[in-house]
């Protein structure tokens, strides 16, 4: 890890991304915390990095917009050398296969297009630090146990994970999906209430192989870690779904 070694993660105001933040500080990362409405919650996130001794700060931009992009880089860059990226900003607007095409354009500019910019951004810097991108997939993509569009944009997510890391493997730069099942956060309350009134046999309707149903937002972001910090793992999508998606 090069000196100053820096992290952007963005979707930085949520609890999956307040926990990356925070896991990748405990490593020795300073955090760029990205955000697109939430001030208050990313700069807890961004306060959470330097209690832990590391550098960080709080930048605001919409990864659907490419010029917002390459501003969230260039904020992660005056921290130190760009080493990681996590993509984890990501929306859900549960409904049924008749809404699908009035959510579809903006669920698939967050979650795909938001990764491919932001990517696209940090990607020179990232072959400079031999580093790594993380991009926070959803077990609906392998399953399809949420609506439509967020399962169409989390498919759509694994595929540019796998073809990225064909592409930038040579160049010493590493890909790598997190597949979260069920996850103890409010989007997660959002998603089973709506399956749930429109008897979608989601997520809710599928059991985990273990005692519980939940992951911890720290335990989606231990996964995280694991795989940005491994040298030898890229093209690479590592399910924390309790075993649901086997």
């Amino acid at each position: 890890m090069t000196d100053d070694a820096t992290a952007l993660v963005t979707g930085g105001s949520g609890a999956i991304g307040r926990a990356t933040a925070e896991a990748l500080a405990d490593d020795g990362l300073n955090v760029a915390v990205g955000y697109f409405r939430d001030e208050s919650a990313a700069l807890e996130s961004a306060t959470a990095v330097e209690a832990r001794g590391q550098k960080a700060t709080a930048v605001q931009g919409d990864v659907s917009d490419r010029t917002d992009a390459s501003r969230l880089v260039d904020a992660a860059l005056e921290l130190g050398p760009l080493c990681t990226v996590v993509n984890a900003a990501g929306v859900v607007d549960p409904g049924s296969i008749d809404d699908a095409p009035t959510s579809l354009e903006r669920t698939l500019a967050v979650n795909v297009e938001g990764a491919v910019n932001v990517t696209a951004e940090a990607i020179d810097y990232l072959r400079k630090t031999d580093g790594n991108v993380v991009n926070v997939a959803s077990v609906a993509a392998t399953i399809g146990s949420v609506d439509t569009t967020y399962a169409t944009s989390k498919a759509g997510l694994l595929g540019f994970t796998r073809a990225l890391a064909r592409e930038v493997g040579p160049d010493g730069v590493r890909v790598n999906a997190v597949a979260p099942g069920p996850v103890d956060t409010p989007m997660n309350d959002v998603i089973t209430e709506s399956l749930e009134d429109r008897r979608f046999r989601g997520h809710h309707t599928v059991d985990t192989l273990l005692d519980r149903y939940e992951a911890t937002p720290e335990e989606v972001a231990d996964a995280v870690r694991f795989v940005a910090s491994h040298e030898f793992i890229t093209g690479e999508v590592l399910h924390v779904d309790g075993g649901m998606s086997v």
